[in-house]
């Protein structure tokens, strides 16, 4: 029997500068993208009082982020991540800057070229935002030495949880005591304080991660090989190969379409018929955000809920409950409760099926199938917006009815999985069996890939 490594001490990270730059750094980034996204949001509620805007602005952020996310991922495999990481937050500052900037100007905001300066801003925004998220999810092995890997991802999950309170505080507080243009100008500085950071990262050379891979006895990364499209064919024929992965891929792309319309075109409207101001929606987006942090806890307090899978189709349908019931909101106590519990729902859902992924998927892999959950997370969601556009403008539904029918249809999707023998069995994979436990490339080839 081989003998097992002898564990080694624990490493701070805190203390680790090189991992701290990376954590600040994406902090400041994700804060600033929370933020600008509900002050966006919020400016063409207020300004323009039109569903059909706030649709196709959402609708030029998504679908660029759409197109180019499997190309990001392909990049982050063949470029430095640090500088792709960096460019993509230095040209975001430099958006939120210019449309500031424009805001400026007299008369801009009723003028009739407003909706288009909306429209280039969330495009180009979309565009830049969709190569980050790749190369942020791919670095920690250039940062921290393998064995650092989870709890590394855990502190950056932390990092982005933040931001899912802080993003829309930090939108409240500015709209509240700064003008529009203000508020997006002092956004594009937290960018900018980003770059800064980042700019002092130092990655760890190549050759090392690539000894790291021959000791784990892990197969050797292809990411050098054949063009960005090869690379990406090849993640999605070996995801084919494994039917839970594709019945995961295809309920969270359903999922989110039936999310991400309802929630972030039909809550502000309905916050605005209903009287309240944007401190109002900050609060609702901010108890979204606490909910899944508070889910987060609760799932690694339960170990992801391993042994336990057949309870996530139960939090998918209080999410969905969650959400419906929010559209019935007259006060705004109830509706941060359900955000709250909608929030929790999600986290205690999204975080066990990532980890399960994490482990059952081979290391020179996990890259592009992490690149296609996040394609398909939010692939549907450009069809979403124009869809809601469209049923808003036409006066087809409400704001409410959206929110129910979409919250309704999330619960009864999320109970469907129950039908399925994949994922009643998925906790059956053997490397899930196994904890994940590595495998010579040899031994790899042979491990079943389905379930």
């Amino acid at each position: 029997m081989a003998k097992t490594a002898a564990p080694k001490a624990k490493h701070n990270l805190w203390k680790d500068s090189q991992f701290l730059r990376l954590w600040t750094g994406n902090l400041l980034s994700a804060l600033a993208d929370g933020a600008f996204f509900i002050a966006l949001s919020w400016f063409i509620v207020d300004v323009t009082g039109s569903e059909a805007i706030l649709g196709t602005t959402l609708l030029c952020m998504s679908i660029p982020r759409l197109i180019f996310m499997l190309v990001g991922g392909a990049a982050a495999d063949k470029y430095n991540r640090k500088w792709i990481m960096f460019a993509s937050i230095l040209a975001r500052g430099v958006i939120i800057a210019g449309f500031g900037l424009l805001l400026l100007q007299d008369g801009l905001a009723a003028s009739q070229s407003l909706p288009y300066a909306a429209y280039l801003t969330a495009f180009l925004f979309g565009t830049v935002d969709a190569f980050f998220w790749p190369a942020r999810s791919s670095i920690l092995p250039s940062v921290v030495r393998r064995e650092h890997l989870a709890p590394a991802n855990s502190l950056l999950e932390v990092a982005q949880q933040i931001s899912l309170v802080g993003g829309p505080l930090v939108a409240a507080l500015l709209l509240r005591n700064t003008s529009y243009a203000w508020a997006f100008l002092l956004m594009s500085g937290a960018f900018f304080a980003g770059t800064l950071i980042l700019y002092s990262l130092r990655l760890r050379p190549l050759e090392t991660e690539a000894e790291e891979n021959t000791s784990a006895s892990l197969p050797a990364p292809a990411s050098e090989k054949g063009t960005f499209l090869r690379q990406i064919f090849e993640g999605i024929r070996y995801t084919r190969t494994v039917p839970v992965l594709l019945l995961i891929f295809g309920t969270s792309l359903v999922i989110n379409m039936m999310f991400s319309g309802p929630v972030n075109m039909g809550l502000p409207l309905l916050v605005k018929q209903l009287g309240w101001d944007s401190h109002a929606y900050s609060s609702l987006s901010t108890a979204l955000g606490i909910g899944t942090i508070i889910g987060g806890a609760v799932a690694g307090l339960c170990n992801g809920f391993r042994g336990r899978f057949l309870l996530i189709p139960l939090f998918l349908s209080a999410m969905g409950l969650g959400v419906a019931a929010a559209s019935q909101m007259s006060a705004l106590s109830f509706g941060l409760a359900m955000m709250l519990i909608a929030g929790t729902m999600m986290a205690m859902t999204n975080i066990p099926l990532i980890i399960y992924i994490q482990t059952i998927v081979p290391g020179h892999m996990l890259g592009r199938v992490m690149s296609l959950l996040t394609f398909m997370s939010v692939g549907l969601g450009p069809v979403s917006y124009a869809l809601c556009s469209y049923l808003l403008e036409r006066k087809i539904l409400a704001a409410h009815t959206l929110l129910l029918v979409g919250g309704a249809a999330i619960g009864v999707l999320g109970l469907g999985l129950l039908m399925f023998r994949h994922f009643r069995q998925a906790e059956q994979h053997p490397l899930w069996v196994s904890g994940g436990t590595a495998k010579p490339a040899s031994e790899a080839e042979q491990a079943p890939l389905s379930v």
